[in-house]
């Protein structure tokens, strides 16, 4: 019922099931499975899919090392290799093998997270920042969402945390020179719950127009939740801050995912 008559995307946090509960990403990854996951991700889709959603917030895939993050068991776990098994099964899974299987109403997109380093949070905690080398990135923590891209995931989710200073959110390297020119990524980037309001937190951006512009202008294409880019994005733009042209490839690449679904043909 928009004015242009777009469809909405319906997203949900779907992590370890949705009707029928499967065991979490810790547990899921000490099968050594990944065929008997993508079964579990696929029935879970189904399940979603069936209930009017579009789009799940999963897999779930920061490497954690340390007990202490009160969300490791979400995820696969320590090893870099097993943690990118299990994320090209999720995706497979969530997604099946083709866009037809989205059309099919039997599958949903999935949506990578949490990009990235948050799991190596300093102590554990939840929001803090994190200190990773660029050999530790590279060899570590890029290696499941490198997995995720080439099983062709339509989602990726901006992380809170800062890296060295630098919030995910708000850097064009991680979210454009590495995720999608070096890594391939060609789908949408959603910001994590009110990650774009967090950068003022993060004293990053003075206002939430600067909070906007650096993180549209960084690759986040969809912000989640804190109303930045509806309330503040024009703004950011008449200011000159933000470019049409950014704006205009941020929307190209949310319609795309939603013409790749199917919405436009059954909302």
């Amino acid at each position: 019922e928009s004015r242009l008559g777009i469809p909405a995307l319906f997203g949900r946090d779907v992590i370890h099931g949705h009707r029928i509960v499967f065991p979490n990403g810790l547990t899921m990854a000490c099968s050594f499975n990944p065929g008997l996951a993508e079964k579990c991700y696929e029935a879970t889709a189904e399940e979603a899919s069936n209930e009017g959603l579009h789009w799940v917030f999963s897999p779930m895939m920061d490497l954690s090392r340390d007990p202490r993050g009160g969300r490791c068991v979400e995820g696969y776990g320590e090893d870099p290799f097993l943690s990118g098994e299990m994320a090209k099964a999720a995706v497979r899974g969530f997604q099946g093998e083709d866009t037809e299987n989205l059309k099919a109403k039997k599958h949903v997109a999935a949506c990578a997270k949490h990009y990235i380093g948050y799991g190596a949070a300093e102590g554990g905690r939840d929001y803090q920042k994190a200190e990773l080398s660029d050999y530790t990135l590279r060899n570590f923590y890029l290696t499941s969402f490198k997995e995720a891209a080439k099983a062709g995931c339509l989602s990726v989710m901006s992380s809170f945390n800062e890296i060295s200073g630098q919030p995910v959110t708000s850097s064009h390297y991680l979210l454009t020179d590495v995720l999608r020119d070096e890594l391939g990524f060609n789908g949408f980037v959603v910001s994590d719950d009110e990650s774009v309001k967090q950068l003022n937190n993060q004293a990053v951006a003075e206002t939430y127009s600067d909070a906007a512009s650096m993180a549209m202008s960084a690759g986040v294409d969809m912000d989640m939740d804190d109303l930045v880019y509806i309330n503040y994005g024009e703004e950011a733009v008449n200011s000159g801050k933000l470019s049409e042209k950014t704006v205009d490839e941020a929307v190209r690449r949310v319609l795309r995912v939603k013409f790749e679904i199917g919405l436009f043909d059954d909302p």
